[in-house]
């Protein structure tokens, strides 16, 4: 999935991003496909309580 990502960028375009930069992009999109597999096996009350608590509100 990165090597399809970084792929639509010219091998110019990836040397100029800075190594930390870089490191900071793949880390937020492993983070977010873990979230997003994680959210794969929740139930749909599991999902509702989940994003009550993004979104900062309480579940009733």
């Amino acid at each position: 999935m990165l090597v399809e990502l970084f792929r639509k960028f010219s091998p110019k375009e990836m040397s100029e991003i800075k190594d930390d930069d870089l490191t900071d992009r793949i880390d937020s999109i492993l983070v977010l496909e873990a979230v997003l597999g994680t959210l794969n096996d929740l139930t749909p009350e599991q999902i509702a309580i989940f994003d009550a608590a993004v979104e900062g509100r309480s579940i009733r």
